[in-house]
């Protein structure tokens, strides 16, 4: 198979030459190195948080990708039937992989017509297709992975309507390119963009309060953690409606706790159930 050589004189005609096209991908993997910084301080906080409520090891909070994909695992049995953590590696850890990749790929090539021959374009285009594949998965699942990764800390009907809010718009942002077309749009698309903005940072502030208040909760003694189901001595259906019962939270009162005057109510019971 014939790969097209690019050359010097091609990248000139889109008055782009080696020295553009270098420090353009510098200044992107710059901005993407950035990001992946602020996220990862974010994330590592959340996790440090969400790891003291389920009791594990602290240290591991500050572990790239592992540190969301173990709060996922701790879910199961807990508040899900399911490790969602294997669906976060493959939709969200796969499109980082590759854009790190397609950069060093494009800053170690050089774009002379010796470099970039058919053996590095063919790897380049591999790349770009898994980026483009991975991108749309993630697109797809990010509503979903919203949901199971804060419903159970939002215990309250204030703090899931924000989560509702949060997930509608997000749903909408994948769309906005169909919704707001034409230059007429193009004021509702910048109002819609910040708003979007503003409101996902109001979220943030949200979970952040609601997996504190819920570690200040534990550490009293007025909650306790759910207990994780043994799947060996209960089938499927009773998975599901033990879990369905829990009403999906990640804590319960502690009724062993004498301060406690929290009514019991059958979801509490739940937790209580012994199987022979």
């Amino acid at each position: 198979m014939n790969f097209m050589i690019v050359n010097k004189e091609e990248l000139f005609m889109f008055n782009l030459d080696e020295y553009m096209l270098h420090q353009v991908l510098a200044i992107v993997g710059i901005v993407f190195l950035i990001f992946f910084i602020v996220g990862y301080i974010i994330t590592a906080i959340f996790s440090k948080i969400m790891f003291d409520i389920l009791g594990v090891r602290s240290g591991l909070a500050f572990i790239p990708f592992y540190n969301t994909y173990r709060i996922y695992k701790e879910y199961k049995g807990r508040v899900w039937k399911r490790n969602w953590g294997v669906a976060y590696l493959l939709t969200f850890t796969l499109p980082s992989v590759a854009i790190g990749a397609l950069l060093l790929l494009l800053i170690n090539l050089g774009f002379t017509t010796d470099a970039f021959s058919g053996q590095y374009a063919g790897i380049l285009f591999t790349v770009i297709a898994l980026l483009v594949v991975s991108g749309l998965i993630a697109y797809i699942f990010n509503f979903i992975m919203l949901f199971i990764m804060y419903l159970p800390i939002f215990d309250t009907k204030g703090r899931r309507v924000v989560l509702y809010i949060q997930v509608g718009l997000t749903i909408l942002s994948s769309f906005s390119g169909f919704i707001f077309q034409g230059a007429s749009n193009s004021t509702l698309s910048s109002i819609f963009s910040l708003a979007q903005l503003i409101f996902s940072i109001v979220f943030m502030v949200v979970y952040f309060v609601a997996a504190t208040d819920i570690r200040a909760r534990i550490r009293s003694g007025e909650y306790v953690l759910q207990e994780k189901l043994d799947y060996r001595i209960l089938n499927s259906y009773e998975i599901n409606s033990i879990l369905k019962a829990r009403g999906r939270r990640l804590v319960v009162p502690n009724m062993n706790n004498s301060f406690s005057d929290y009514p019991k109510n059958n979801n509490e019971e739940v937790n209580r159930i012994e199987y022979i």
